[in-house]
């Protein structure tokens, strides 16, 4: 369904309002989502390899879809604007909330007067993500769906918190270190997290200009290119990106790539 102004507006001030995220922009937190219950499938039980593949990327990619359209939403509004403010145009008060709700949402600082270039660094990180390289990170990062932190906090990125409760505390964590894996109500909700630290975190800077280069260039945003830009998700640097991108080949993820 398409977002109309108001509704796109309650939507992100919803978000906004039960949006624990810290401002030093290392932790990202859950995001209250209403959704209903899912069930995760026993992944562990399965001894097919190919069927426990094909029955993972059932299951996760409905719900990367769903976010991916809503961030298409919310950026299709904010491409509606260009030629407004292009023009000299006055934006009117509803528009002027949903864009200071989109800033503070994607952290950034909202402007005494808004003009174009506000509205291109916020496209910047209002854009979707590949579904290929993130069937392709969950996969990796959940062990297929099997991790403790995919079963029992619906997290299947591996994404970190620092505040004491925010999550699980890894098993085998170091001495001295305090992280936990974070927790989330649901499915969604982890999937959202995820694309919004990849979106807004500064490590992720140079993931958010590959992208936006390939928009410059008319090219497709794809996956595997994408993916040249997750090198500080890892330790393993490269041989993490590797990884991904052979993952995305080896199973044919392109064929998930649209919205």
């Amino acid at each position: 369904m398409k977002f109309t102004a108001l509704t796109l507006f309650l939507t992100l001030s919803a978000e906004f309002a039960s949006d624990p995220l810290t401002s030093t922009d290392a932790v990202v937190e859950p995001v209250s989502i209403t959704t209903t219950a899912l069930v995760i499938p026993d992944f562990a039980s399965y001894t097919n390899v190919q069927q426990k593949k094909s029955d993972f990327f059932d299951f996760m990619l409905p719900h990367i879809r769903a976010e991916n359209r809503r961030i298409l939403e919310q950026r299709e509004f904010l491409l509606s604007l260009l030629p407004r403010i292009q023009g000299d145009q006055h934006l009117d008060q509803s528009d002027l909330e949903i864009v200071t709700a989109l800033l503070k949402r994607y952290k950034l600082q909202v402007p005494e007067v808004f003009g174009t270039s506000h509205i291109q660094v916020l496209l910047n990180r209002v854009d979707v993500l590949p579904a290929s390289m993130v069937l392709a990170q969950s996969a990796n990062e959940s062990g297929w769906g099997t991790s403790r932190f995919a079963r029992q906090a619906n997290n299947f990125f591996g994404i970190w918190c620092f505040r004491a409760g925010c999550g699980l505390p890894p098993r085998n964590r170091d001495i001295g270190l305090t992280h936990e894996v974070a927790k989330y109500e649901s499915v969604p909700e982890g999937v959202r997290a995820y694309m919004l630290m990849l979106n807004t975190h500064r490590a992720y800077e140079p993931l958010r200009d590959i992208r936006a280069s390939q928009r410059d260039q008319n090219q497709p945003v794809t996956g595997e290119v994408l993916a040249e830009g997750l090198k500080p998700y890892s330790e393993r640097g490269d041989n993490y990106v590797r990884d991904i991108q052979q993952l995305i080949r080896v199973n044919n993820l392109h064929a998930f790539t649209r919205v």
